[in-house]
């Protein structure tokens, strides 16, 4: 499974530890920039040098964007792998105790609790409630997310190597400002209000919060 690749980019990262879990053989091929492998790379796509970029010789498949390798390795080669172990001491020792209270404390922030109108933002806020209310009220599985979270990925993937049906909420690229998207803001802070937490993935079943990728109650 060759893969070009620069190693220190978080999304080829993601797709290594998904290649080891699922113990299979790969050549890592490093595209930093000015590298003649990068131009190999272009000159491959036609133009495009994104990383991670997946070339299975066993199937002829080829394609890019990690999201879209993840779900193609579980699929392809794995019933279930296990959630990533680097992600999760990340999260435990990293996201959890350290970024988690600052996020907490960001988020009503985002949502416009700070502003002149303590009204209107109560407002956004309840009716943001209402709707993950209406969005979470099914039997089903629903997953909030942002796209170009790492955590989020692996939490989709794992769903999707298991064949769980489930409902995915985008909350925009990332939380931050202009990445989330209209109205992510004021979800977000009505997730904390709901539950105590405002990181994504959060996972609701049959209308229950049971939290994330690595923490919650299930």
């Amino acid at each position: 499974l060759p893969r070009p690749s620069p190693q220190g980019n978080q999304f080829c990262r993601l797709v290594r530890e998904v290649l080891t879990e699922l113990d299979l053989p790969y050549a890592l091929r490093s595209a930093g920039k000015g590298s003649a492998t990068r131009a190999d790379l272009a000159a491959r796509t036609g133009g495009s040098s994104q990383c991670p970029y997946l070339v299975d010789d066993n199937t002829g498949t080829e394609m890019s964007d990690s999201a879209d390798i993840v779900r193609y390795l579980y699929r392809t080669y794995g019933r279930y792998a296990p959630p990533s172990e680097l992600l999760g001491a990340l999260s435990n020792y990293v996201m959890g105790p350290v970024a988690g209270p600052v996020f907490r404390f960001l988020a009503p922030l985002q949502a416009g609790s700070g502003g002149d109108d303590a009204a209107a933002y109560d407002a956004s806020v309840a009716a943001a409630r209402a709707e993950i209310g209406r969005e979470t009220g099914s039997p089903g599985v629903v997953l909030y997310t942002y796209s170009l979270s790492p955590f989020c990925t692996e939490a989709t993937a794992l769903l999707d190597s298991l064949e769980v049906a489930y409902e995915e909420i985008s909350l925009g690229k990332e939380w931050l400002p202009g990445f989330i998207a209209e109205g992510g803001a004021a979800k977000r802070a009505a997730l904390l209000e709901m539950t105590g937490s405002s990181s994504l993935p959060h996972v609701f079943i049959g209308g229950k919060s049971i939290g994330g990728m690595y923490g919650g109650t299930p």
